[in-house]
């Protein structure tokens, strides 16, 4: 008698299975470009959309989502100046709920199937537009020679500080201008005005001038006033002006303070309490014209790169957003959140101070060709 092959599933189960799931992929699939190509008519062709879900962050499954679990769908136009705190909510939830830091299909997949682990992929990110540069193997001396001492200028002769010859390199605004912080003015929008976070730009800036030598602009106009939903309208008035004044401006960096519910945003950085950072990459997937986004998710992921290497966990890391942000307008231009409305001055200030030592690094970094 021949041994009993039953191993306790019925006939065929394996083909089943694997037919199932193959059908339940492709459904999957299917579902989800239909219901982002309603977001986003624009993907019109195959291709185009295999190209845009090759990026994809959990827009396009909060897209999916938002229609088959009520309560979901938050809509939100881009002059909306409380677009940006309803956009994270996917990808701030699938950071904590699977650990997911920078959610794409490939991760989310990871992360529901094990063995996918398994398969390595080699992704080189490089910190742009820093280049790899070959130590040499030996070094030649030059030959000595004697170099007369240069002649010492008159007495009544100042001399410029180099430093305030420096090009601009980093211009900070506020499209929020009226962010503040509970624990330091007693509220959350000092509206019509300055808030708190003009203070905190103000300090990096200083932070960024007189301590790492990186000239920066701080801009200070109030742009979230009635209407509130046309602030990024005028912040984005602000930045071409500001760039058009100093083209050579290698970082713009739109300061805000995040406001998300839940959300904790202290973390402990060699012994002090910090507020933690996000990082927010705007998109052209609310149809507006933005083809070079990806410029500024890679120097995103570039600087959260140096921020994690000098201070680990400093950033929740980067949301991907639907919105541009006016970001188009300049190639490694971010939103950076600096704590909560909970946050206190100490954490706030330590965390600029850290934030302006990343910031010089990665700009060392870009200016010399070496990585860290």
């Amino acid at each position: 008698m021949l041994p009993s092959t039953n191993s306790g599933f019925p006939k065929h189960f394996w083909f089943r299975l694997a037919v199932g799931l193959t059908f339940f992929t492709f459904l999957l699939g299917l579902g989800v470009f239909l219901v982002d190509f309603e977001q986003n008519p624009t993907l019109s062709f195959p291709l185009l959309y295999l190209k845009r879900l090759s990026h994809l962050d959990s827009q396009v499954g909060r897209n999916f989502f938002s229609q088959v679990i009520p309560g979901f769908t938050r809509y939100r136009f881009e002059d909306d100046p409380d677009f940006i705190l309803e956009t994270k909510s996917a990808d701030l939830l699938l950071r904590f709920l699977i650990n997911l830091r920078n959610p794409s299909p490939r991760e989310m997949f990871k992360s529901q199937f094990p063995l996918l682990s398994y398969i390595k992929v080699e992704e080189k990110v490089k910190l742009t537009p820093a280049a790899s540069r070959p130590l040499p193997t030996h070094r030649t001396l030059p030959e000595t020679r004697i170099v007369p001492p240069a002649p010492r200028p008159p007495e009544d002769q100042i001399l410029p500080d180099p430093r305030l010859e420096e090009k601009v390199r980093v211009i900070i605004y506020h499209t929020h201008t009226s962010e503040s912080y509970v624990p330091m003015s007693g509220e959350t929008h000092l509206h019509n005005g300055r808030g708190d976070i003009v203070e905190v730009g103000k300090a990096l800036a200083t932070l960024l001038h007189e301590v790492y030598g990186i000239k920066t602009i701080h801009c200070d106009t109030i742009h979230d006033y009635y209407p509130f939903r046309e602030a990024y309208k005028r912040s984005e008035e602000t930045v071409r002006q500001l760039l058009k004044e100093n083209p050579q401006v290698e970082v713009v960096l739109d300061l805000h303070r995040d406001a998300t519910p839940g959300l904790d945003h202290r973390v402990n950085i060699n012994g002090k309490t910090a507020a933690k950072l996000i990082l927010v990459v705007g998109s052209e997937r609310l149809g507006l014209e933005h083809p070079h986004w990806e410029k500024n998710h890679q120097f995103a992921r570039s600087l959260l790169e140096v921020m994690d290497r000098l201070y680990p966990n400093l950033a929740h890391g980067i949301i991907l957003a639907e919105a541009r942000y006016n970001q188009h307008l300049h190639p490694q231009s971010i939103i950076v959140e600096i704590g909560d409305d909970k946050s206190t001055r100490e954490e706030v200030f330590y965390s600029v101070q850290l934030f302006a030592e990343v910031l010089a690094a990665y700009l060392k970094i870009s200016q010399t060709g070496y990585s860290m």
